[in-house]
């Protein structure tokens, strides 16, 4: 009996001790941080999670746009406020007061927070109609938090990965002819064409992408061939981006 009780008095400081290492190991730990929009869970099935967003002007009217870039952490929160080091990477071609502004003054995850918002404006520039720029941004380690969850492969083949701690936007104003864009009603597509038919209308590009019933896109080219019709017996011809070309609707508009 007296050689049990011994027994249990040794196991006791052993005891204490892995439990204060449990302890200690714990609040030495980091948050790992990482880009909410490449790590969340799926929000219906078959959803494709990304760590890329592609940003285009091409079916909106507006000059800017601002978007926001979530940062999260996992781990526990804590009663201050955690700064965070966001980079943008060497890869990015677009130019920081031409193409794009961050909003944020400063970079953290604030007290009994778990995550904090980067505002990103762009610009619509001319350059965009020809080719889309890239802005990447890096999560990095500091004293607060770690990024050692960093990606994961995604094709063992190509060895293609998903990173959670790099996240880039592509921006452009590259012209797509909208979805519902019928060529018998409107016509060769161009990109005066379009913004001319929302000048003269006020639709919406967008609209005119998800939305246009069939018989809308018949009365908006009708309405468009005569006021084609009306600046020419004015004497003002509206010509195609060529200068050359004079700008008609579809044949199913005459």
């Amino acid at each position: 009996m007296k050689s049990r009780i011994l027994n249990f008095i040794y196991i006791i400081p052993l005891i204490m001790f892995l439990s204060c290492e449990k302890d200690l190991h714990s609040y030495d730990g980091k948050s790992v941080i990482y880009f909410n929009e490449a790590g969340r869970l799926p929000t219906y099935s078959g959803e494709v999670i990304k760590d890329s967003t592609i940003m285009s002007f091409s079916l909106s009217t507006v000059q800017d746009s601002i978007v926001n870039m979530v940062v999260k952490i996992a781990g526990a929160p804590q009663d201050i406020d955690r700064p965070y080091i966001l980079a943008v990477n060497s890869n990015s071609d677009a130019v920081q007061g031409l193409h794009y502004d961050i909003l944020n003054t400063e970079y953290s995850i604030k007290r009994n927070q778990m995550a904090d918002t980067v505002r990103v404006k762009f610009y619509r520039k001319a350059d965009m109609q020809e080719k889309s720029f890239l802005l990447s941004f890096d999560l990095l380690d500091n004293a607060y938090f770690s990024t050692d969850m960093k990606n994961k492969i995604t094709n063992v083949t190509t060895n293609a990965s998903h990173s959670f701690i790099n996240y880039r936007w592509y921006v452009n104003d590259i012209i797509k002819k909208p979805s519902r864009w019928i060529d018998s009603y409107f016509g060769i597509f161009s990109r005066k064409k379009l913004f001319l038919l929302v000048e003269i209308l006020g639709v919406d590009p967008a609209y005119m992408d998800t939305s246009m019933a069939i018989a809308e896109g018949a009365a908006y080219a009708k309405f468009m061939q005569r006021y084609l019709n009306d600046q020419k017996a004015a004497g003002n011809i509206i010509y195609e981006e060529d200068g050359v070309t004079a700008m008609v609707m579809g044949s199913a508009a005459q």
